[in-house]
């Protein structure tokens, strides 16, 4: 499989519990990130080290926090960066990751996920055809949530409170704290309240939050060091410092010859 017909080096989804791009520049020495990684190659085996044990494989889930390195060799793979603490990520650990640092999938799942990204390098660059993407990815990985009905809860109006808070509040006066004031209701509450129902910490949820109001405003032109002081980091540096250590690529490699999606 050659990848032909894009001007971009990498293609970039961002969504409130997940990263997800298609991209042929990533190479990197011994690092860790704080998601848990998803990688299938689309023209040849993923080819990464633990501790430098060399794997080789069609595609691969690396638990968060594991540190490796990665080979990329110019050729086109398809990366998912997973919140560990989003109900995404207890699904992924519980389905995958229970008695591994890593599971390696097998040809016949590679095969249907690399027919998908396919899709997604060559289809209309879309919310909705992404959406429909993320619905086929986790068919193919057994990852639907269950069904089943849920008696009226009251804490759902509230946790609308808070996530239209976070859109509204000045980024740089946004913390756990202060949506806790605003909201009139204790830290510790709020923090509970929250990954109870959203399925994410709320700490974690507001990092996410900054970092993907940062790269929006980078693509949208704005440059790095405005786009970061605008999402609430206190420098351009504390945001460089942040994208490393959470996604485990430098903030300016994303950027170059890229494309940006918020889903």
């Amino acid at each position: 499989m050659h990848m032909m017909g894009t001007p971009y080096e990498l293609i970039l989804y961002f969504s409130e519990d997940h990263i997800s791009f298609l991209t042929n520049k990533v190479d990197a020495a011994d690092h860790s990130h704080y998601y848990i990684q998803f990688t299938v190659g689309l023209e040849q085996p993923v080819c990464i080290a633990l501790e430098d044990r060399p794997i080789q494989a069609p595609g691969l889930i690396l638990q968060s926090s594991i540190i490796h390195q990665l080979q990329g060799n110019q050729q086109w793979q398809w990366y998912m960066l997973i919140n560990p603490e989003s109900s995404l990520g207890e699904r992924v650990k519980r389905m995958y990751l229970q008695d591994s640092n890593v599971f390696l999938f097998g040809q016949d799942q590679v095969d249907q996920l690399r027919q998908l990204a396919t899709q997604q390098l060559y289809s209309v660059f879309s919310q909705d055809n992404y959406n429909q993407s993320m619905s086929q990815f986790m068919r193919i990985l057994r990852l639907q949530e269950q069904e089943h009905e849920l008696e009226p809860d009251p804490e759902d109006d509230r946790i609308g409170d808070v996530l239209l808070a976070i859109e509204r509040f000045p980024p740089h006066e946004l913390t756990v704290r202060a949506l806790s004031q605003h909201l009139y209701i204790s830290e510790s509450r709020l923090s509970h309240i929250f990954k109870q129902k959203v399925g994410t910490s709320l700490a974690s949820y507001i990092v996410h939050h900054k970092l993907r109001t940062a790269f929006q405003a980078i693509f949208n032109g704005v440059s790095m060091t405005e786009a970061a002081m605008e999402a609430g980091f206190s420098s351009s540096s504390h945001f460089s410092r942040t994208v490393r250590d959470k996604l485990g690529m430098p903030a300016r490699v994303i950027v170059q010859n890229s494309r940006f999606l918020k889903v």
